[in-house]
């Protein structure tokens, strides 16, 4: 149950208290007083703002359900126009690993924002000797994967410009673990350091060992390596914790989609959610 709230309505103090069944009025009843509780807590929404190396994203929550979700430009003035659109949000959370925190408050005034960080309050203890340098979305990942499998052991790994892998246990608690190159870093870094070598974008064809062409040499090199890579420390970490529950997330995820087995693999939906349960802790 939510916690009894006071509200002033003109010159009438009342006090409700408000579950998802029914609303109890201790007071006298008003058709202000009912208005009121319609704008100020059934219509209000969230914003949960995710920033990472290379996309940024907003979603909009109207209790617990994702009315909208889209990407942005931190140094446009989009964040004010989902303002505009959405004037009944109350509260939001932000997240970044790419900063831009303070392009995205400008657009949001008068709205209180929660900046997360490695030293904010958690819904799990830090194994973490260093909590100011984890990336915020290693947090966020983490608080999904604790909420959609409470009190199980969850490895999350994370393939964006980096892949990185988390461990949440079946007692809450957090350990950060290993970080790699991602995709476009591996293509990248070879196209950077050679004189021949193109430079490639990855393919969701079936990946050869007997290739044709550098592109295909080049894309079945990284795209196989990373695949052996994650199903190398999935059998390493589930040798370690029981009944692991593999949770593949990220915006290349969907390159591993028919090569890894037994996983999980969300859409971002999953982080917005963990920004929305970190922030209704607080």
């Amino acid at each position: 149950m939510v916690p009894p709230l006071f509200c002033e309505c003109k010159d009438t103090t009342f006090f409700y208290t408000f579950t998802k069944k029914n609303i109890f009025f201790h007071n006298k009843f008003f058709i202000a007083h009912y208005q009121y509780l319609c704008k100020k807590v059934l219509m209000s929404h969230i914003i949960a703002i995710d920033i990472g190396n290379t996309r940024a994203k907003y979603a909009i929550f109207k209790n617990d359900e994702i009315i909208e979700t889209a990407t942005f430009n931190p140094y446009n003035n989009d964040l004010k126009e989902v303002v505009k659109k959405y004037p009944t949000i109350t509260r939001g959370i932000l997240s970044s690993v790419g900063g831009k925190i303070e392009e995205c408050l400008k657009q949001m005034e008068g709205i209180e924002v929660f900046i997360l960080s490695g030293s904010a309050p958690l819904p799990f203890k830090m194994g973490y000797n260093d909590k100011e340098q984890i990336g915020s979305d290693r947090l966020v990942a983490v608080a999904a994967a604790m909420m959609e499998k409470p009190k199980q052991n969850s490895l999350v790994i994370d393939i964006g410009t980096c892949i990185t892998y988390d461990i949440i246990t079946s007692d809450d608690t957090h350990y950060g673990g290993p970080i790699s190159p991602g995709i476009r870093l591996r293509f990248k870094s070879m196209n950077d350091y050679t004189d021949k070598l193109p430079l490639c974008s990855p393919s969701k064809e079936e990946n050869k060992i007997i290739c044709s062409s550098t592109e295909e040499c080049l894309q079945s090199g990284v795209l196989m390596a990373i695949s052996f890579e994650i199903e190398g420390f999935i059998k390493m970490y589930s040798n370690i914790y029981k009944d692991l529950n593999v949770f593949i997330i990220g915006g290349d995820n969907i390159f591993f989609e028919n090569q890894l087995k037994n996983c999980i693999f969300a859409d971002s939906k999953f982080t917005f959610k963990g920004l929305k349960f970190i922030l209704d802790y607080q």
